[in-house]
């Protein structure tokens, strides 16, 4: 392992008092935490006397042994306390409970458990036949588990959250504070906590018992990440401090993303003024190019709340990175393949290659590129676009309407309705079965018989759809617009914590689905390469086979690659149509765009489609500001044939509408 630098050795000699330690993309900044770790111990602090909170138990674990490796004695290094928020509350709470009103062996709820025991608190409070599926409004257990838990990480009020990210739950604000209530004393009725709870009874116990022994003994707290964390955090790390204020954090602002799921930005571009102390910069990237770090550096100085601050690199390279202007995620996907295979042929890995984008839409045509193609690709952000529930929800219906006795289809479509599950369906779909015909009317006694009453009024908006997209010859594209406005639209704003990005992903399906006026080849293709080649490429994928990664740049953050596309540069996309007010929150995607680009070791190629989707309309728009504000000098701009004919759309491109 290299010795570390000039910044890094000033840094890790820092022994008392508060530190900020502003750690640029590529600088560093875990050798630097554990340098100095081990620093301390030598200088005789005792390992039980150091915290090191990171996000993650597996840097946690990493930077542990990465002390261990220095001091060459395992034992010191096991005797540090070393975690994520969550664990190290688990610890201080397994031993303290009794003072916060909790038994020490309380239970901690995992994610299912705790929407589980919400749902039973929302059974008392509106009854038990909401938040069952369509046909009643009211959101469903898991929407109002993120709801709450968002509440409390970005510490708002509920009417304010539900005002600013949930306006289509507005109305149910009184029942919403009625069940978390309810929640409340029945978590501590059943002596459990769910993990917002671990934070908050942590931040509860150090407020009230400021003397308890496992906050005096540690005496020097080292964070990582600190731009990740919210105002609770924040709040418990200030206490843990408050009298030998030995508090050391080391983070970038320039790279806090994550403000939409609770992160505070103020935590860190506040640090100096609340405790003063040093202030010291890590800038010598060790990752990209000159004119990666050029680009990168030249972006975020338009930032104007930040840490001024500007990567230099000790590697060398001269290849610009290259903007290349397309008509649309066709053509996109088209050139980003052509691109690897000819690095390919330079002997790069697929493994060394990533395509990054802001959201999992802007994804879905490459990936039936790539599959067409024969070329292996992994996603780390989650499910592939195709597989989503809300997709295969949509196309269920068209499913049906080619082949009414497909079971699969039925079943995703009746378990959406209030008080069918697996059963029910199944008895419903032996009537089709045995009737060897789908007859939906109201007429069919056999089905009447099956169908439970709670469940009539969402059946009877299920068959009104199908009779909507029955008509001989309707294109595959308005389907899907039908199937979401007459049915669906509503699954969205009360399944789902996130119906927005959903109804938008629909668009794209409607829009995808335009280019097919055969229902039987859409279902096909989307057969063939949306669901079983791609299911080969997950269940092939391990840590061995050369594969291409795809992933959104959140997911992103914190890892590398040689070569980096970044898609979707289009305004309205990159940066996100709902994060152009107010500033904080174009700033965070001028931030986002940054952490991207430094993902980038060598390759760097940003694409900007200018013919964007929605539901079957295909609407022209502008290339992304992030990419419009660079000097000419520091990429190589490129427009493919038939870009410079199309005129730009003079604003942003419009955003689906949300009212219900």
């Amino acid at each position: 392992m290299a010795s570390p630098n000039a910044q890094q050795e000033v840094i890790i000699e820092h022994l008392d008092g508060p530190a900020l330690v502003i750690a640029g993309a590529g600088t560093g900044k875990t050798r630097v935490i554990t340098h100095r770790v081990a620093r301390l111990i030598e200088q005789g602090v005792p390992p039980s006397a150091i915290l090191m909170v990171t996000f993650t138990n597996k840097a946690a674990e990493e930077m542990r042994s990465r002390v261990e490796g220095l001091l060459r004695a395992p034992a010191q290094g096991r005797a540090i306390v070393a975690g994520t928020f969550h664990s190290v509350a688990n610890r201080f709470l397994r031993r303290y409970a009794t003072r916060v009103g909790f038994q020490n062996n309380f239970t901690i709820l995992d994610e299912s458990d705790a929407r589980d025991l919400i749902k039973a608190a929302m059974g008392e409070v509106v009854g038990k036949e909401m938040g069952k599926g369509i046909g009643r409004k009211f959101p469903a257990a898991g929407v109002v588990q993120s709801v709450l838990s968002m509440a409390f990480n970005r510490d708002l009020p509920l009417a304010t959250l539900l005002r600013l990210d949930y306006p289509w739950l507005m109305e149910f604000e009184p029942e919403l504070e009625r069940i978390r209530a309810l929640y409340k004393r029945k978590k501590a009725g059943n002596n459990a906590m769910d993990f917002d709870d671990l934070l908050a009874n942590w931040l509860l116990l150090l407020q009230q018992n400021p003397e308890i022994e496992l906050a005096r003994q540690l005496r020097y707290l080292l964070v990582d990440e600190y731009q990740d964390t919210n105002i609770v955090q924040a709040q418990i790390l200030e206490l843990l401090a408050r009298e030998h204020r030995n508090l050391m954090v080391v983070g970038d602002d320039a790279q806090s993303i994550y403000g939409w799921r609770g992160a505070n930005f103020e935590n860190i571009f506040g640090f100096p003024k609340r405790f003063g102390g040093a202030v010291y910069r890590l800038e010598e990237n060790y990752r990209s190019t000159p004119p990666i770090l050029e680009l990168a550096n030249e972006s975020i100085a338009r930032n104007q709340s930040q840490f001024a601050k500007h990567l230099v690199t000790i590697k060398t390279g001269s290849e610009r990175p290259e903007v290349i202007h397309v008509m649309d995620q066709n053509e996109e996907a088209e050139l980003v393949i052509r691109r690897i295979l000819e690095l390919c042929d330079r002997d790069l890995a697929l493994r060394d290659m990533a395509v990054l984008y802001r959201s999992h839409v802007q994804a879905a045509v490459l990936q039936l590129r790539l599959t067409e193609r024969g070329i292996p690709f992994v996603i780390r952000s989650g499910i592939k676009f195709f597989e989503q529930a809300h997709i295969k929800d949509s196309l269920a219906f068209l499913r049906i309407v080619f082949n009414p006795l497909d079971e699969i289809a039925w079943m995703r479509l009746l378990k959406l309705l209030p008080g069918i599950g697996n059963a029910t369906a199944q008895r419903i779909f032996k009537v089709f079965l045995e009737q060897r015909a789908v007859r939906l009317s109201r007429e069919n006694l056999a089905l009447e018989k099956a169908l439970p009453a709670k469940a009539r009024e969402g059946w009877g908006r299920l068959t009104a759809t199908f009779r909507e997209i029955l008509p001989e010859g309707m294109a595959p594209a308005e389907m899907i617009a039908r199937v979401v406005a007459g049915f669906y639209k509503d699954v969205l704003y009360t399944q789902f914590d996130n119906p927005r990005e959903r109804e938008a992903d629909l668009g794209f399906m409607a829009e995808f689905a335009g280019r097919y006026r055969s229902l039987e080849r859409f279902l096909n293709q989307l057969a063939l390469v949306g669901s079983t080649v791609i299911r080969d490429h997950e269940e092939s994928a391990n840590g061995e086979q050369d594969q291409l990664t795809l992933t959104t740049v959140h997911q992103a953050k914190g890892l590398e690659w040689e070569a980096v596309f970044l898609i979707g540069l289009a305004d309205g996309e990159f940066p996100h149509a709902r994060c152009l007010e107010p500033p904080e929150r174009l700033e965070e995607e001028r931030r986002l765009f940054y952490v991207a680009v430094t993902r980038c070791k060598r390759h760097l190629t940003l694409t900007v489609p200018l013919v964007s989707s929605g539901f079957g309309q295909r609407q022209i728009c502008r290339p992304s500001r992030f990419v419009e504000e660079l000097r000419a000098e520091v990429a190589e701009v490129t427009k493919l044939a038939g870009v410079d004919e199309l005129r730009p759309y003079q604003g942003f491109r419009s955003t689906l509408s949300v009212e219900l």
